[in-house]
């Protein structure tokens, strides 16, 4: 009895550990190539990762030489409703198996972190985020496993065939119970796995999530079922044409008929993403606030000489 006592409360500590990540899988994928995804990142958790692989959480994508896109809710501690700090997170890139760490792998600090304030997990609203690298690439320099990706600049059609990736479980898990769920974690693939999804009509997405479809967000999937991204390939590209365009963000179950996808729009959000920079990455107040506070400063300091 004591022995079943144990295992409960094992099953109980696991349950709100993992909880606090976000989950992580495509389904009906295959594996990638390093071609064609030298700009994705792993994003990991330090103190989970000193056995090389096992702190992921979330993907990335590498939009500069130390400028790194991802999701909003990938940098947010759910269990204490609050913002990571930046130092809590180390990035990898350059491997297509997160648990290995060979010469053309590069492992980085995190040296800063942005998002808007205005991002709640209640509607995934505004989920982007900017993660800036203590170890980049050098610039104008070439790697032969590493490389940034260029922003969308425009919207993209519907109906058009995107790539996604990510390392993650490989089957659907959502039939079972969210503590079983927990304990076959490693289901996760070791690999980065890579697959197509067809942009969906924001019309069709927004009949079919009703009021949850906000401004910034784009859907992508099969309107079938069987192929999908899902929460914790979450922060990941959704890229066409050799251009990153949307951010995985969120949906109803994985791979189910009928619900596609939800990604944060790239192009919607360019303008913040291309603003931000390492001394721009501000969490709370905004660096329009700080200047708006200083210009303030300023002006009572100068009435009081006169």
């Amino acid at each position: 009895m004591r022995g079943l006592l144990y295992l409960c409360c094992w099953l109980v500590v696991s349950g709100e550990i993992y909880a606090q990540l976000p989950e992580s899988r495509i389904i009906n994928g295959t594996v990638a190539s390093v071609s064609d995804t030298k700009h994705l990142v792993s994003i990991r958790l330090k103190k989970n990762d000193r056995n090389f692989g096992s702190g992921h959480i979330c993907g990335g994508s590498l939009i500069g030489p130390n400028k790194v896109l991802t999701a909003a809710h990938c940098l947010f501690n759910t269990s204490k409703k609050r913002y990571r700090k930046a130092k809590e997170f180390v990035v990898v890139m350059g491997t297509l198996n997160r648990y290995e760490r060979n010469t053309g792998t590069i492992v980085s600090d995190v040296s800063s972190i942005a998002y808007m304030n205005t991002f709640t997990t209640d509607s995934m609203r505004d989920d982007v985020g900017v993660m800036f690298l203590r170890t980049g690439l050098p610039v104008n320099s070439t790697h032969p496993t590493v490389a940034p990706i260029q922003l969308a600049t425009e919207p993209t059609p519907s109906g058009v065939t995107c790539q996604v990736a990510g390392w993650g479980r490989t089957e659907q898990l959502s039939n079972l119970s969210p503590i079983i769920a927990h304990l076959v974690k490693n289901t996760l693939s070791n690999v980065l796995l890579t697959a197509n999804v067809t942009t969906v009509r924001h019309a069709t997405c927004a009949t079919i999530y009703s009021g949850s479809l906000l401004p910034g967000m784009l859907c992508a999937g099969r309107l079938r079922g069987g192929t999908d991204s899902c929460q914790g390939d979450s922060g990941g590209p959704l890229v066409y044409e050799g251009r990153v365009i949307g951010v995985v963000s969120w949906g109803y179950g994985c791979a189910e008929p009928g619900l596609p996808g939800v990604y944060a729009d790239v192009q919607y959000y360019r303008q913040w993403i291309e603003e931000r920079n390492g001394s721009s990455a501000l969490t709370a107040p905004s660096l329009k606030h700080l200047l708006a506070l200083s210009l303030g400063c300023a002006v009572w300091l100068w009435s009081k000489r006169k």
